[in-house]
């Protein structure tokens, strides 16, 4: 896919809010995170700064967040420090606006857009 229909894509998928989240929280992260990714942390405070759901913000950065039951608490699998554990049955259990953003970062992801400097955890 062209950079121009991609960027073309990007508008038309996202709502304005959630896409300037988006920016907001890798443009903060790469200068503010040792590796230069977003944590979940990151996540929850620009989705509350945006009024944006912390799922599909989250998914933008390839961070697919869960709540169980009966736990206040949130799981967060990382798809960019931990690939092998974004499989198919996490992803499933999202909504479609959570799982189109996760098309998006693996898309973006696989033209090299990108660039942890090393591992983290978190």
């Amino acid at each position: 896919m062209e950079a121009e229909a991609l960027a073309e894509a990007y508008h038309l998928l996202f709502p304005r809010r959630l896409r300037h989240a988006h920016m907001a929280l890798v443009t903060w992260a790469e200068g503010a995170n040792p590796d230069g990714w977003p944590v979940p942390d990151d996540v929850c405070r620009f989705a509350k700064l945006y009024g944006v759901r912390r799922a599909t913000l989250g998914t933008l950065v390839g961070l697919l967040s869960r709540q169980q039951l009966g736990v206040r608490s949130t799981l967060w699998v990382d798809a960019v420090r931990q690939p092998e554990r974004a499989c198919a049955a996490v992803i499933r259990q999202h909504d479609h606006d959570v799982v189109t953003a996760f098309g998006w970062f693996c898309h973006t992801t696989d033209l090299g857009w990108t660039n942890v400097r090393s591992a983290a955890l978190h």
